[in-house]
């Protein structure tokens, strides 16, 4: 039930980020993309709800901390939550810290879950007033201000209030903070499931509440601060156009097509080459095939699973080192132990987020990213070339060019060459002839400057 489910959402949510990354996307499409995935993700956390439960009721949820923008997530959290906000015509007011920590390591989608579903039900108890979101750094003795910072969340509305007899009980699944006659959405587990995780956070969510007037929430967690995440990631706000170097090569495999078209539409404009395979045996026989530099595979699958293949490829010496990453419907899926143990090298649940499966292909091919930037490399190039003669690119470039030629791929020879114009604008004069040439058709030519080019570097 849990693949069935996720499966189409993670068209829908992938497609939604395809599309928003699309310069030809108009200003008034980009909002109507927008509301799909912020209603795709809603239905998500919907979903999740119940699948969290049930992992809570058998002692399977698990914690998957890593280092994150801590500002910018609440940022983006806060725009969420202001929208419902402004649907019920109540104002929404926060206030961070000045002394916040930029950057963090934790499970900041488990955060985030527990502050949506706090906010979230602030915002639907309130009719008439205000919701006003705090986070504020609190002295702790437990915590060393170098490494660690004590935050503490607390989300104050002037909503309808919750009765005394009622504070403990809202905690317990399927029970809600507001009455049962209001017409409100949700499943009723959201207090249940965000107290559990932040429980597992060595905290809990306490509550102040006046019946008419008003209710409280907060908690307090110890956050190791992440110094050097900072450093590594000054480009993180940067739109991604390619990467420098041979053409890699990525293997999908899953058995539901919508999910490779996903994978496939979001790697392919960026310079990957891209194959596919529907079930683990096929996988199994195209990997054996292309020598792929990295396989992303589903892991439950007829005919062969994803774990299965996995076993099978690292028994050859070719394929030991060769970096998989499993893609299950969910992290409750299968056990995360039991993926490393068959020998993939990471984990990545679907629905596929963009720029956590760019960090994935970063951290196992070592990949080094082209940004766009704000002056365009033909602006450039074209005072450049009035001062200097063509500058050619290096010999390792020129050689993947010239494998293009010879395949007589126009397309790939297209795509190298915008490539490496926008890797250096110098090389424009000279990837502007490719270019031309590619359009006439003209492989034998293309071919002839290339060598010329080649043996003048050797």
């Amino acid at each position: 039930m849990n693949h069935e489910l996720r499966t189409p959402l993670n068209g829908i949510l992938g497609y939604a980020q395809i599309l928003q990354r699309d310069p030809a996307t108009t200003a008034k499409q980009m909002k109507g993309l927008a509301v799909i995935h912020q209603c795709g993700s809603h239905l998500l956390t919907l979903i999740n709800d119940i699948l969290d439960l049930s992992k809570l009721e058998v002692q399977k949820m698990d914690l998957y901390p890593q280092d994150f923008h801590f500002t910018n997530f609440l940022i983006t959290t806060v725009e969420i939550c202001q929208i419902k906000a402004e649907q019920k015509g109540i104002n929404f007011h926060y206030h961070p810290a000045a002394n916040l920590p930029t950057a963090v390591y934790a499970d900041d989608k488990r955060l985030r879950q527990v502050l949506l579903n706090l906010l979230s039900n602030a915002a639907k108890f309130t009719d008439f007033g205000s919701v006003t979101f705090k986070v504020e750094v609190v002295d702790s003795e437990a915590s060393d201000r170098a490494t660690s910072a004590r935050i503490r969340f607390e989300i104050e509305d002037t909503g309808i209030g919750i009765p005394p007899e009622k504070l403990q009980s809202i905690f317990l699944p399927f029970e809600q903070a507001g009455k049962r006659d209001r017409n409100s959405e949700g499943t009723g587990l959201g207090l249940a499931i965000s107290q559990q995780i932040v429980l597992m956070m060595n905290s809990s969510i306490q509550v102040n509440s006046t019946l008419g007037k008003g209710s409280t929430f907060w908690f307090e967690v110890d956050l190791p601060i992440a110094n050097d995440w900072l450093a590594q990631s000054t480009s993180a706000n940067q739109k991604v156009i390619g990467y420098q170097g041979e053409r890699r090569k990525i293997l999908v495999i899953d058995d539901h097509r919508e999910n490779r078209a996903v994978i496939i539409g979001m790697l392919e404009p960026l310079g990957f080459k891209m194959a596919e395979a529907d079930d683990g045996q096929t996988g199994l026989d195209k990997a054996l095939q292309m020598r792929p530099d990295l396989i992303i595979t589903d892991v439950m699958m007829s005919k062969m699973d994803g774990l299965e293949m996995t076993r099978r490829l690292r028994e050859l010496p070719d394929f030991v080192k060769m970096p998989i990453i499993a893609s299950p419907a969910s992290l409750s899926q299968v056990d995360m132990q039991e993926v490393i143990a068959a020998g993939c090298n990471s984990f990545f649940p679907k629905p596929i987020e963009f720029t956590g499966l760019l960090g994935e292909l970063q951290r196992h091919i070592e990949l080094q990213w082209i940004y766009e930037t704000a002056a365009k490399a033909e602006e450039l190039s074209a005072t450049v070339s009035d001062l200097l003669d063509w500058v050619v690119p290096p010999k390792e470039e020129l050689a993947v060019l010239y494998r293009a030629a010879q395949d007589g791929f126009m397309a790939d020879i297209q795509q190298e060459a915008n490539r490496l114009k926008q890797l250096n604008p110098l090389y424009a004069t000279f990837t502007n002839k490719i270019l031309e040439l590619s359009q006439k058709f003209d492989d034998e030519a293309i071919l002839s400057l290339l060598e010329k080019n080649y043996i003048e570097q050797v």
